[in-house]
């Protein structure tokens, strides 16, 4: 499917915040769990990631604003959108997650390969002013 099979909401909300389908997993189990407290090993272990990887996922929620931590060690993480249009956004892309998984991987793994191609382009156009200047 195309990234028009997408809402523009959960485009927009996965261009801004979402860069790997474990980062999505991540905040979408925190979500579901939005009762729960977590520790980085706790969502380690329900979603069969490394600690490591899941503390990084957990802060880089934290950093959008999307989780909140006590400041604690080891940190105790919950789901807390700062804002209700993230509240809407995330909520819309659950659903959409559940009926088109497929298109929202997609999209996720589209993303990177659009930046590297704007720095390759980038480079390019240096390049190119670079030569035509020397």
């Amino acid at each position: 499917m195309t990234d028009a099979a997408l809402p523009q909401r959960v485009q927009n909300f996965l261009m801004t915040h979402i860069d790997s389908i474990e980062k999505l997993e991540v905040l979408l189990l925190l979500r579901n769990r939005a009762e729960r407290e977590w520790t980085a090993s706790a969502v380690a272990l329900e979603l069969r990631i490394t600690e490591a990887s899941a503390a990084a996922r957990l802060e880089d929620l934290t950093s959008s604003r999307l989780l909140v931590h006590d400041g604690g060690t080891p940190p105790v993480y919950r789901y807390s959108p700062a804002s209700s249009e993230d509240v809407r956004s995330i909520s819309e892309l659950a659903m959409t997650y559940s009926e088109r998984r497929v298109s929202v991987i997609t999209f996720i793994f589209s993303k990177p390969q659009e930046r590297v191609r704007g720095f390759a382009d980038a480079f390019f156009l240096k390049q190119r002013r670079d030569d035509d200047h020397g």
